[in-house]
């Protein structure tokens, strides 16, 4: 690159030089006299002829006759001592533009540097590059917006492949455990059998579960999105029926207020959308509580809401509550409600139909989640 701005300098030059050089030749042609004849009789000028250049001229007798030319030499003086200054000049002005393009490019080369040296160990580093706010500083700036996506990215990655593997630890060592308390006595019962049995089949529907959150949101990040009319409404109706026996074996008190809301999208993801939004709301409750869904339809948007009682939230729970394995601001808790990636999969859902999603708290305790997706 820098050879060719060399180059493309030097090029430049010489034919900026090139017409500059034939303007003054031109202009110089028209100031200076053409070349004539002067003849002289007793000392005065008797005329003045203009001749071209080998032309015969009659010069009567008695007459003496001398040629004016200076318009010839002096054009071709010009030519030629402005062309050997252009010559001159024009391999001062490549080295010149060889230290000039070395500090075009100083930054490009700063910046190749360090994008040869990163890895996904050292994403945090920056360019951080000084000088002029031009369009150099513009693309190293935007490099290194880049790079905190990638380390955000990476450490969300890091993150996500830790908690996974603990919760997937979890129901192995739980299942292991039993095993080994039943084939260490010496003469295991029946109903010990039966009970290690019931333990083993529990923690192996927990890791499914886990499985099958973790394949959804695979299948969201990489699936291609179906666009089918959905009504948010109706959804949200379903999946309230889907928790009924849950809401009353916990005496919640539900109230909906449920209109048209059509969305489009892919009507599965979005179904999950809805019905972790409720399962979650009557989960995450307390007995006797309350739960509250709501959709509605502006002018540009669909809105989805879902709100219930619950245990009192600090700031620093909303700002944690999508991300996985998050449970109401307890990291891997390892509970038997859930994996935490209730909350994740929806925030993954609204992303990939371009939307918003919203978790505020509730006076008193709960929480309010509202999720806008275009119309």
């Amino acid at each position: 690159m820098r050879q060719k701005l060399t180059i493309t300098y030097a090029v430049m030059f010489l034919a900026a030089g090139a017409i500059l050089l034939g303007l003054n030749y031109t202009l110089m042609s028209q100031v200076l006299p053409r070349p004539s004849v002067t003849t002289l009789i007793a000392g005065d000028i008797y005329k003045t002829q203009a001749i071209k250049t080998g032309q015969p001229v009659d010069v009567p007798p008695g007459v003496i006759a001398y040629a004016v030319n200076i318009r010839d030499p002096v054009l071709n003086q010009l030519l030629l001592q402005s062309s050997i200054a252009l010559g001159f000049m024009a391999i001062v002005s490549g080295i010149l533009g060889w230290f000039v393009a070395g500090r075009v490019v100083q930054p490009l080369k700063h910046m190749t540097a360090t994008a040869k040296r990163l890895s996904e160990r050292t994403l945090h580093e920056r360019i951080n590059l000084d000088g002029p706010d031009d369009e150099l500083r513009d693309l190293a700036n935007t490099f290194d917006a880049m790079l905190g996506r990638l380390d955000a990215a990476f450490d969300t990655q890091r993150r996500f492949v830790s908690n996974a593997s603990h919760e997937l630890r979890t129901p192995l060592a739980i299942s292991r455990a039993a095993v080994e308390v039943v084939l260490d006595k010496p003469r295991p019962t029946t109903e010990q059998w039966r009970d290690m049995a019931e333990r083993v089949l529990l923690s192996t529907e927990r890791s499914e579960r886990l499985i099958d959150s973790l394949l959804l949101m695979a299948r969201i990040e990489n699936a291609s999105r179906a666009h089918e009319r959905v009504d948010l409404g109706q959804i949200a109706s379903d999946a309230l029926t889907d928790v009924a026996i849950e809401v009353g074996r916990l005496g919640l008190k539900v109230s909906s207020e449920t209109v048209t809301a059509p969305v489009h999208g892919d009507p599965e993801l979005l179904r999950r959308l809805a019905g972790n939004l409720v399962e979650n709301a009557v989960r995450h409750n307390v007995p006797g509580g309350w739960v509250r869904i709501e959709t509605s339809q502006g002018a540009n948007e669909c809105v989805l809401k879902v709100s219930n009682s619950g245990a009192i939230l600090r700031s620093e729970d909303l700002r944690l509550i999508f991300e996985p394995f998050v449970r109401l601001g307890k990291a891997r808790t390892g509970s038997s409600r859930g994996a935490g990636l209730g909350l994740a999969i929806v925030s993954s859902i609204v992303q990939a139909h371009t939307g918003r999603v919203v978790a505020e708290r509730i006076e008193g305790g709960g929480l309010a989640v509202t999720v806008h997706l275009p119309l």
